[in-house]
This record gives C-alpha cells, sequence and structure tokens, in this order.
C-alpha cells in the first residue's frame, strides 16, 4: 500500500482497450466503502463510456485529449438531491439544502474518488483528475442533467496506460506538515523549501517548446509568475470561476446568500 501510494503519476494518454464492467463495479464498489460523515454518503458517479457525450465532455473539460482517449469518465457530485428525496418520501423535516450539506457532499465524493483513484491503480490502470470540472460546473450540470441540489465536484479519466511518465516532484514533508500549531515561515525559510521544486518545474514547462516561446514572449522568468499569469491560474480567471460557482451554487439550491 505504502508503494502503489508513494509511486502515483498522473496518466494522460490511454490504450484503445476498454475496462471490464465487472471490474469497473468492483472499482466503484470500492468508493462505497470510503469514509463518509454520518454515512449518508451524499454522492453520486457519473459513468460516462459513450463517445458523443465524451465528446461534449472534452469540449467542456478545455479539450483535454485524455477524455475522448480514456475509455472511461467517471465525473463525482455532492449529491444532497437523493438524500433530500429519501427524507421527502417520509415527510421528515427536510435539511442539507445549503453550504454545510454541500461541503459534506464534496467531501464524501472527493473521499470516495481517492479510494477507486487507489484500487484502480493496484489493478494497472492508471487515472488522472480533472481539475477543469470546477471551471466547467455550469456545463457539467446541463450536460449531465443534475438536478438541484447536486453539483459536480471532481472528475477522472481512467484506462490502461499508454505512457509511463516518471513520479512527480513534490513539497518537502516539513513543508505541508505542521505540529500542534500552524507555523508560520520567513521569506528565507520560504525561498529555502521551495527552491527545488522552483526548478523542477520551471525545467518542466520549458521543456516544451511551445510552452516556453510562451513565456519568453510574455516576459515571465520564474515558476510563480507563469503561475499566476493568464497561460495558468491569473486573478482574472479565478474570479470569473468564483462568481459562476457561486450562482451555480445558488441556482442548485447549495448557497443562501
Amino acid at each position: 500500500m505504502f508503494n502503489l501510494a508513494n509511486s502515483h503519476r498522473s496518466i494522460r494518454a490511454y490504450k484503445d482497450q476498454e475496462i471490464d464492467d465487472t471490474l469497473l463495479n468492483e472499482l466503484l464498489t470500492t468508493g462505497l466503502r470510503s469514509s463518509s460523515s454520518g454515512n449518508m454518503q451524499t454522492w453520486s458517479v457519473i459513468v460516462t463510456r459513450d463517445p458523443a457525450q465524451k465528446q461534449r465532455l472534452y469540449e467542456a473539460h478545455s479539450y483535454q485529449n485524455m477524455v475522448l482517449e480514456a475509455p472511461v469518465v467517471l465525473t463525482f457530485c455532492a449529491d444532497l438531491f437523493r438524500m433530500r428525496e429519501w427524507v421527502r418520501v417520509h415527510g421528515s423535516k427536510q435539511s442539507f439544502d445549503d453550504l454545510l450539506g454541500f461541503l459534506v457532499g464534496a467531501m464524501d465524493a472527493t473521499i470516495a474518488a481517492q479510494t477507486i483513484c487507489l484500487a484502480a491503480e493496484s489493478v494497472g490502470l492508471g487515472i488522472c483528475y480533472m481539475g477543469t470540472t470546477w471551471f466547467s460546473a455550469d456545463k457539467l450540470i446541463e450536460l449531465l442533467d443534475l438536478p438541484q441540489y447536486t453539483f459536480p465536484v471532481t472528475s477522472i479519466v481512467m484506462g490502461y496506460p499508454a505512457e509511463a511518465p516518471g513520479v512527480r516532484d513534490r513539497l518537502p514533508l516539513d513543508l505541508v506538515v505542521h505540529q500542534e500549531k500552524y507555523k508560520r515561515l520567513s521569506d528565507a525559510e520560504i525561498l529555502a523549501t521551495h527552491a527545488e521544486r522552483e526548478q523542477n518545474a520551471w525545467a518542466r514547462y520549458n521543456a516544451n517548446e511551445a510552452v516556453r516561446e510562451r513565456l519568453a514572449a510574455a516576459g515571465i522568468t520564474k515558476i510563480t509568475d507563469y503561475y499566476t499569469s493568464e497561460f495558468k491560474y491569473s486573478k482574472e480567471l479565478h474570479v470569473q470561476v468564483s462568481n459562476m460557482l457561486i450562482e451555480k451554487l445558488q441556482d442548485q439550491g447549495l448557497l443562501h446568500l
């Protein structure tokens, strides 16, 4: 288990090979056994295999080829609709249509997704999380016909790897783990503890000729400038997506301002 967890790699290229239905159901079942708040299991997952629907998801997820290549796309949702329907048919007092309900469902969905990912990797499958789920939540709600009180949280592609990338660098453990209380670092400590990651990330992006030319044309000379630039995660993009998420959470009945 330690070896499996420590050897994770995101796979973005897949063989033209289907995942057996029995195996996929076994993997999805591991998600049911994951930790869940109050054992309410306020999550659902949409399995996408149909080529036409994958094409639509490909467009929604910013045209990432792995969506088309992978035999399976899984969209994990915070699902308070199912919980509220269960409460409704029993005539019980309603709840869960609020930010806390959404956050609990989002946590349940993410925990289940990670369990399924580890199970998939244990049998030789590859996976990749798609952060574009948040960026395309409005489109996914429509494409997947999600009912009110349901919201997409994360997506993964899954299949048999057609590549074998190296293990990606990670931050030092001491930078992530705090003992008893949060420890704030001095500027010098920040620079020292991030130095190796900055060097590796800068080298990785510059290894791509198109990215390297784009960085040079924009006058970007360090990785932090790249991460907050228009090419990656600009403030303007964050504001735009944040506003969309607030609007859609309200539309789905999960946020009341």
